[in-house]
């Protein structure tokens, strides 16, 4: 992974930063400028604003007191430029980190004693809602880059490299180091007199010794060739101050139009010519300045003698040709130089002397150069892990370790010291960010070859070995407790996806999550509980199992990573859940809908209904009259004088009820039938009779028959869904043989009459009753109807 973009984004600088618990702090010392609002600023500048509304917000603890004016235009590769004003109409710029990357405390505190006036002063600093923030004044001048638009007079460049040597002077003193110094971070406090200020700490680095090795954004074209090895030394500065030096003098920028790679192959092979300088003097400070040897480059003390008018003395580059190691067009002789190197071109490394096996030239030559170390481990080194059966970057780590092993531990090309060993579980967790592949690919490798016990072995890297041990034993404990959950009976089919053994996640998300815990435990324990908090209340209704999951977790790092683990299934089935109700709900409405639609067409059938259940009774009354008549006749009594009437075969006695009596109590009879039907209509509306009680009947009611025995089910209240027989059927298979029985009883017996009217008491009450039952049955339909709503 390289190091360096040529346009100035990356995404390096978080690995070299510290986190702090968020104190705001402001330089007391310094009073809040009263800088008038710009107009007419140049259109070309570092601090112009941007046209609309700010895209980003200020962190709370800005936004009480800072309105965001507009986002600024240059925005760098770890931050975002807002330009706020105060109550008071003053404007400021505040820049905000971007999550992941982290000023350094060291140099926040540092830099308020510093005594340069060409050093801006930071006014304010702080964390707030995850960031990193600074306040600084605001500059209607922009930047050096909108002064560049041509060579620029001598003495202008020569002003120039004062005031900036002046302000490195005063960072290095106090152990700071730029790393980005360029126009675009050089602010123009005052045109006239030009008074300049080095900004832009994001990449400063406090250093606790004069040279370390760190992995960082830079700007490439400014960059000194150690950059390409990740050396952070106060050279490397004084490097990007030529090169300045160089772009006021001749007006163009280095490299232009040259595209990563050129730069990079020139930088680690050839010394960047001052030659097109015009200005002899200049030339010499461009020439002391770019000495590609950092131990050799001019520094604050060079430039001050060349101020005073001296000329010191410039070292000469020399190389020697064919001498040393061939890597990426440059050669190595010395050990720690290759190591950074190799370090810096990981990937190409790695593949260049170890992809095609020990059949390749390029691991040929690596063997070659080796058997030259006067350094009999290098035997070791290559029978057993350069030619063993291991990947190509696990064979460059055993390398790289063996050259020099006072780097800093990387591998594939990213620092994985223990403060950086947290960063990957955040990579993996973001498949969107362009180093989640490598983040995996790093953590894969770490746990399957083991590799922290190999990268102990670098300087200050010696507790990476405990770092391992306890992430095998947070991996053997995750295995179980992931084991244990997923085979509760509780938690649904779909958990065993959120809790994977460690070791078959992909992307790896849990074994890196558990490598943090045990690189980092309090702070990575404090972010998973603040984790699974957000996760319960993420959640927008109770959960039975993920409440089970996250009241049990306590103070359990590995229970708090299983809930947060597990949120993104609780959510979907809460979900589920809501969409199942809302479903529910608009089922109900259909329903409710449906049954007034039934209702209202019942009720609306209810006078239709009351008619058709007059007109339906009325063949009962004919036969209860015909019958009445029969029998008033057979035996209701004569009017001769012998007292006898002869009718057919048979005689009377003249003891019966006579016919008129008879036709009143079937009158009676039917008036009950009629009453009880005309009741059971009311109440049934258009449900009452819809066929009919007879093929007959109902063809004349327009209903449609279908049968006697359908008519007679209809009748009775039976005709339901389940097609079941009820009480009419029951009633006509009672009435009719009883009918039959009296009339055969009347034909033989003197009391026929009597029986008669008995029966009639008898049909009208079992009608009646049977009325009731219908209704009955009507009623419980409607309340078991599934396409009725409940009542």
């Amino acid at each position: 992974m390289g190091e360096f973009d040529a346009d100035g984004s990356g995404d390096g600088g978080a690995r070299d930063t510290r986190r702090d618990a968020g104190a705001t702090r402001r330089d007391e010392r310094v009073p809040a400028p009263r800088t008038p609002p710009a107009s007419g600023a140049a259109a070309t500048r570092r601090d112009g604003e941007a046209a609309g509304d700010p895209l980003m917000r200020l962190p709370a603890a800005l936004a009480e007191r800072y309105e965001a004016v507009a986002e600024l235009p240059v925005q760098g590769a770890e931050s975002d430029l807002l330009l706020v004003r105060d109550e008071a109409g003053d404007r400021f710029v505040v820049k905000v980190f971007r999550r992941g990357y982290h000023a350094d405390r060291e140099v926040w505190a540092k830099l308020p004693a510093l005594e340069s006036p060409h050093v801006l002063r930071i006014l304010e600093t702080g964390h707030a809602d995850g960031r990193d923030y600074e306040v600084t004044a605001y500059a209607p001048d922009g930047n050096l880059r909108a002064l560049i638009d041509g060579p620029l007079p001598d003495g202008t460049v020569g002003e120039i490299a004062a005031q900036l040597a002046d302000g490195l002077s005063a960072l290095h003193r106090a152990g700071i180091v730029h790393r980005d110094l360029k126009p675009e971070n050089v602010l123009v406090l005052e045109a006239e007199p030009l008074r300049l200020a080095i900004a832009d700490f994001g990449l400063s680095k406090v250093l606790d010794e004069s040279v370390v090795f760190a992995s960082s954004s830079r700007t490439l074209a400014y960059a000194a060739p150690e950059s390409l090895s990740g050396q952070v030394s106060p050279a490397r500065d004084w490097w990007s101050l030529g090169m300045i030096v160089r772009e006021c003098a001749t007006g163009r920028a280095p490299f232009r139009g040259l595209s990563e790679t050129v730069v990079v192959d020139h930088l680690a092979t050839r010394p960047v010519s001052a030659d097109d300088v015009p200005d002899a003097r200049l030339r010499l400070l461009c020439q002391g300045l770019l000495t590609r040897d950092p131990r050799r480059r001019w520094t604050g003390e060079q430039v001050a003698e060349w101020l005073d008018g001296a000329s010191p003395q410039v070292a000469e580059e020399t190389v020697e040709p064919g001498a040393g190691l061939p890597f990426r067009g440059a050669r190595y002789a010395r050990r720690e130089e290759l190591a950074r190197a190799l370090v810096d071109d990981w990937e190409h490394a790695a593949q260049y002397f170890f992809g095609r096996g020990e059949a390749g030239e390029a691991w040929r030559s690596l063997r070659e150069w080796l058997a030259g170390v006067p350094d009999d481990s290098r035997i070791a080194l290559v029978d057993g892990p350069l030619t063993a059966a291991l990947p190509p970057d696990v064979k460059l780590l055993h390398l790289v370790l063996w050259l020099d092993p006072a780097l800093p531990p990387h591998y594939l090309g990213r620092r994985t010291a223990a403060e950086d060993l947290p960063a990957l579980a955040a990579l993996a967790d973001d498949p969107r960010h362009p180093d989640h592949g490598l983040a995996c690919r790093i953590g894969r490798d770490l746990w399957e070859h083991g590799l922290l016990r190999v990268l102990a072995g670098f300087a200050g890297a010696s507790g990476l070995a405990g770092v391992d041990g306890q992430w095998r034993a947070h991996v053997a404990a995750w295995n179980d407790l992931a084991q244990w959950l997923r085979g509760q009976k509780a938690t649904p089919f779909g958990l065993a996806r959120r809790l994977p053994d460690a070791e078959a996640g992909n992307p790896p998300a849990v074994l890196l999550a558990l490598l943090a815990l045990a690189a980092r435990p309090a702070e990575t324990h404090r972010s998973l509980a603040e984790g699974a908090a957000r996760a319960r209340d993420a959640v927008p209704e109770p959960v039975p199992w993920f409440l089970w999951m996250a009241d049990g977790a306590g103070d359990d790092p590995l229970r708090l990573l299983a809930v947060a683990r597990a949120l993104p299934e609780a959510v979907v089935e809460a979900e589920a859940r809501a969409r199942d109700r809302h479903a529910a709900a608009q089922r109900s409405e259909a329903l409710q809908a449906q049954w007034a639609d039934r209702e209202r067409r019942r009720l609306a059938g209810r006078g239709a209904a009351m008619t058709r259940a007059v007109v339906w009774t009325l063949p009962i009354l004919a036969i209860w009259l015909a019958v009445s008549w029969v029998v008033g006749s057979l035996f209701g009594g004569g009017r001769s004088g012998s007292g006898t009437t002869t009718v057919g075969i048979h005689a009377s006695s003249g003891g019966g009820v006579p016919f008129a009596v008879l036709a009143v109590l079937a009158v009676i009879a039917w008036g009950v039938e009629c009453g009880a039907e005309v009741m059971l209509a009311r109440a049934q509306g258009g449900d009452y009779l819809p066929y009919g009680p007879w093929s007959l009947v109902s063809k004349v009611l327009g209903a449609g028959g279908r049968g006697l025995s359908k008519a007679s089910r209809t009748m009775s209240g039976a005709a339901r869904r389940d097609d079941r027989r009820g009480c009419g059927v029951l009633l006509l298979a009672g009435t009719v043989p009883l009918l039959l029985l009296l009339l055969l009883a009347a034909a033989l017996t003197s009391v026929a009459s009597v029986m008669w009217v008995l029966a009639m008491v008898i049909g009208a009450a079992a009608h009646a009753v049977a009325a009731g039952v219908r209704m009955h049955d009507w009623q419980r339909a409607r309340k078991t109807d599934p396409g009725g709503a409940p009542r």
